[in-house]
């Protein structure tokens, strides 16, 4: 015990950094640790919920070594206090290896956390100057993807429908259900005026008015859903804070100065900031482009038989539902099935919204049909006509 004492000597957690860099590496790892202790079950191979693998063929780890992987991830994080690089780089691989097994762990919240992390690999200051800049694009992209009818006809009603439960008079409801139908602006604004020094401290504050309101509605007083995202909602405050909150660092102008030498800096965030333009033609997934809450995502509706529904495991019978309005006899069915909540109670997190993962659950589900009519679905891409699925084929409905 001398011996190790003497010539392995207890550092300080991310010993010598600037205080800056401290703050962000801790914010970004304590925050990923949250998110994946939330999120456990999605992390885990052996389940019900089909996994959606990245390619055919692709490796998948069976048990236990799915649950030593995700252990690895855990334990990388906690030892990057101490040793950053080699601990960080181990995450990035291991997170990258299990994305690949199942598309549905990449979340938006692991997604960003992922690339802010490897961008703190790179030397200072471009390391702080990336992560700058990622948080400001992540806001304007959640902003910008707000922008369109389908938010303001539905989103901020049931955003704010437990208010409805908490006694408050009717023009306190209608402030608040105006005050989420401006969440596009304000995002977009907050990205935007965080680089301007006269307009910084509002955005912060606004960041933080965001952020908490969606802690106060998503959480136990509200939905109590999507539990992973809480901890999201407060590192977003803390990486705003650290990040922006002493001038003249923040400027626009000289972030761009710190960021022009480093070229691995711009190969990572020239991506992070345009691939979310090809969302809007379904070519980049939504939750990689910040359609956080936007209504704008695909979709898809998966209607059964009841003799189909009788076949289901409990756990998944629990999950259907019987249409109460008219339907078409010709293309739906009698009872609905509602993945996605079948997908948050077994995840632990929503599926993502593509179609490539509608119909990998189409496909499981197959498993339990009898006749071609006991199953169907449709989906709504982002772009293009819907699509209609029955058996193994598939046909577009409409023009």
């Amino acid at each position: 015990t001398h011996w190790l004492a003497c010539h392995m000597p207890l550092t300080l957690p991310f010993a010598g950094v600037d205080r800056r860099t401290a703050y962000v590496r801790a914010i970004l790892l304590s925050a990923c640790l949250a998110g994946l202790l939330a999120s456990a079950p999605v992390w885990r191979n052996s389940r019900t919920f089909p996994l959606l693998p990245i390619a055919p063929g692709f490796p998948i780890l069976p048990a236990p070594w799915d649950a030593c992987l995700f252990g690895t991830m855990l334990l990388a994080l906690v030892l990057a206090c101490w040793f950053y690089r080699a601990a960080i780089t181990c995450f990035l691989l291991a997170g990258l290896f299990a994305f690949c097994e199942d598309q549905n762990r990449g979340q938006p919240w692991f997604y960003m956390y992922w690339v802010m992390l490897g961008l703190t690999l790179l030397p200072t200051p471009a390391s702080i100057a990336a992560c700058r800049w990622a948080v400001s694009v992540a806001y304007i992209w959640s902003g910008v993807q707000k922008c369109q009818p389908a938010f303001f006809h539905n989103v901020p009603a049931w955003f704010i429908a437990p208010a409805t439960h908490w006694h408050l008079p009717a023009a306190v409801i209608d402030l608040l259900r105006w005050s989420i139908a401006s969440a596009p602006f304000v995002e977009l604004g907050v990205g935007v005026a965080l680089w301007l020094p006269r307009l910084r401290w509002a955005a912060i504050g606004a960041a933080a008015v965001v952020h908490l309101t969606a802690l106060l509605f998503l959480g136990s007083l509200g939905h109590n859903y999507n539990v992973v995202v809480w901890p999201w909602n407060l590192a977003m405050i803390a990486l705003v804070l650290v990040l922006f909150a002493l001038p003249p660092e923040a400027s626009i102008k000289r972030t761009l100065a710190e960021l022009r030498p480093s070229k691995p800096a711009l190969a990572i965030l020239a991506p992070f900031t345009l691939l979310p333009l090809l969302s809007y033609v379904g070519w980049w997934d939504s939750y990689f482009s910040f359609t956080l809450y936007a209504g704008n995502q695909a979709k898809a509706d998966i209607f059964v038989t009841e003799a189909f529904s009788q076949r289901l495991p409990s756990e998944i019978h629990a999950h259907v539902h019987k249409l109460r309005l008219a339907y078409n006899p010709q293309i739906q069915g009698p009872y609905v099935f509602d993945f996605q909540a079948w997908g948050v109670q077994e995840l632990h997190v929503p599926p993502v919204f593509e179609p490539r993962s509608f119909r990998s659950i189409f496909n499981f589900l197959r498993r339990y049909s009898v006749e071609p009519g006991d199953l169907r679905m449709i989906i709504a891409p982002r772009s293009g006509p819907l699509i209609f699925c029955q058996g193994d084929g598939e046909w577009p409905l409409g023009p």
